[in-house]
């Protein structure tokens, strides 16, 4: 009976989580960069769908663009929904996305900080509308976040075809903590994730990555699943190990400091 009743709570907690991955998954693009030494078409970083005040929106960190002109980044725009294959009971991703360019980007980025927005034109089709997070001023990190999940392309994810690649999505669950006070001035602005090197791919890629919340439903009895954006992945403390980036608070100022731009591009 004990094995039976194991066994059940295995299977709900891989549908959870699953259902959790797909949540994240909706929002979340791939950005295809030049890599290390003008390799065009060979760096990978990740990020991720958002709306703000009418205008749509891909955040990433600015790091993952800055090097790369507009007509050679390219997209892995999410699908409807993952699949995951179970590897020894822990979820592995089998969805692989293909590299897609998207028409005459505009970006904008931060001059002091790693953050950047890439501007789209408004998504008429209620599919394309789908895969952008509905981001207000509301948003905030609760007090009591404890278990947060992030969901990326991580580098070493790249699937090599002919001279191209195409890439899978790694997702992963951690503690929310604190950067460092002694190495990231700006800490209070930023969190962190645990991200134990030994249990993780190499995190290069997941720049850009956003920071997931799961919520309750409420009063609601039949559970479903949310996500809340609570943060943007920037970069990897190695010595710490875990991930670190800006808290959603921070990502909001830079959007509203930068509002009159979304307008323009939008008319």
């Amino acid at each position: 009976m004990a094995a039976q009743s194991t066994t059940v709570e295995s299977t709900i907690n891989d549908a959870a989580t699953l259902a959790l991955a797909n949540a994240m998954y909706r929002f979340t693009f791939g950005i295809v960069v030049d890599g290390r030494y003008a390799a065009e078409g060979k760096g990978l970083g990740s990020g991720i769908g958002v709306t703000w005040k009418g205008a749509y929106l891909i955040l990433t960190a600015n790091h993952v663009i800055e090097e790369t002109p507009h007509e050679r980044m390219y997209f892995l725009l999410p699908n409807e929904a993952l699949q995951f294959a179970n590897n020894g009971g822990a979820p592995a991703t089998v969805e692989v996305r293909k590299r897609m360019a998207l028409e005459k980007p505009d970006t904008i980025q931060a001059d002091d900080e790693d953050i950047a927005a890439i501007i789209l034109p408004e998504q008429l089709q209620e599919q394309g509308r789908s895969h952008f997070y509905p981001l207000d001023e509301h948003h905030a990190v609760p007090s009591r976040a404890k278990q947060v999940g992030v969901l990326g392309y991580p580098g070493q994810a790249k699937v090599h075809v002919g001279a191209n690649f195409m890439a899978t999505v790694f997702l992963g669950f951690g503690e929310l903590g604190h950067p460092d006070p002694a190495v990231y001035a700006d800490h209070n602005s930023q969190i962190s994730v645990s991200y134990p090197s030994a249990l993780t791919p190499d995190p290069h890629g997941l720049s850009g990555s956003g920071v997931w919340l799961p919520t309750d439903n409420g009063s609601q009895a039949l559970w479903s699943p949310r996500v809340r954006l609570i943060g943007l992945t920037t970069n990897h403390d190695s010595v710490r190990q875990e991930l670190v980036g800006y808290r959603i608070e921070r990502v909001i100022e830079f959007l509203r400091t930068n509002e009159g731009r979304m307008r323009c591009k939008n008319r």
